[in-house]
């Protein structure tokens, strides 16, 4: 499954890794009255909340670039012993990047950057894979890009004994000298494609922009959870660190991409809806799909 969308010169594409089994709307969003979800029917499917877990890939006349990895192949017990298929999903996104002679480069090798808006599990999941109990990336010419203060919340004593996929995901690439910690709240990457900081679901969650022969374009990771939030920007998820945070953030973000008439990409709602603008209906800011 994946949409595309051209922003100037930058190609991007989302891909599915793992759809989650549904939930009810309390249990991610605790603090949002079920009656308010009345108006938002149209985002439930059966009354319950489906995320999909989504990555983008992004492609420059000078890079291929994946934000995000996924939630990673499983079985994931506490996901319904779903499995990750983002390896197989990337694979006809990325072979026209490898040269046909070259029998030791896999389409995974043209990925040079992945850039971690934020370190929560199903956004790390295809970092590493193992052998004999040794990791090894399973994008191995990449830099995988982290926020300094996300990477000290989550490779912390507390942060490991909370999430303890760090230790498999993510501590190693420090080893493997592949990580590259932004020590600044705002990096660049390339001409066309920059970082910047969006905190509140984690403590250095950031987003990537996009700029590309006067278009523009933002990635915005877990800014956003489901469609409602676009109408909606003070609803936070419960797992959000710092919800205040959080809700001003993507405040920030969503006036900026209505104003500069952004395309925004969004890797939890449904395929078909993962990319798209804000438009306004009876003055009310809602998601329109591209």
């Amino acid at each position: 499954m994946a949409d595309k969308a051209t922003i100037g010169n930058v190609e991007v594409t989302a891909v599915i890794d793992m759809v989650p089994p549904p939930r009810e709307p309390s249990a991610m969003f605790p603090d949002v009255p079920s009656d308010a979800w009345a108006n938002y029917q149209e985002t439930l499917e059966d009354g319950q909340l489906q995320l999909y877990y989504g990555v983008f890939l992004l492609k420059t006349e000078e890079h291929v670039i994946l934000v995000d990895t996924g939630m990673g192949p499983g079985p994931h017990p506490d996901r319904g012993n779903r499995t990750g298929n983002l390896y197989e999903e990337l694979r006809p996104h990325l072979e026209s990047n490898v040269g046909v002679n070259n029998t030791n480069v896999g389409p995974s090798d043209s990925v040079n950057y992945i850039i971690h808006t934020h370190l929560h599990g199903d956004h790390v999941g295809w970092n590493l894979r193992y052998s004999g109990g040794m990791p090894a990336p399973n994008f191995r010419r990449a830099r995988y890009v982290i926020s300094r203060p996300d990477y000290d919340y989550f490779t912390s004593e507390e942060g490991r004994r909370m999430y303890p996929y760090i230790d498999r995901q993510v501590m190693p690439l420090r080893r493997l000298r592949l990580q590259q910690i932004l020590e600044e709240p705002e990096h660049t990457i390339s001409d066309e494609i920059s970082i910047a900081p969006a905190p509140g679901h984690t403590p250095g969650h950031q987003v990537v922009l996009i700029n590309s022969n006067g278009q523009r374009g933002i990635v915005m990771g877990d800014v956003l959870h489901t469609v409602a939030q676009v109408s909606e920007p003070d609803w936070c998820a419960g797992v959000d660190t710092d919800k205040a945070q959080s809700a001003a953030s993507r405040a920030k973000w969503l006036d900026a991409a209505e104003e500069g008439d952004w395309i925004i990409c969004a890797g939890h709602f449904a395929p078909g809806k993962q990319i798209g603008k804000i438009a306004r209906v009876d003055g009310k800011r809602v998601w329109q799909p591209l």
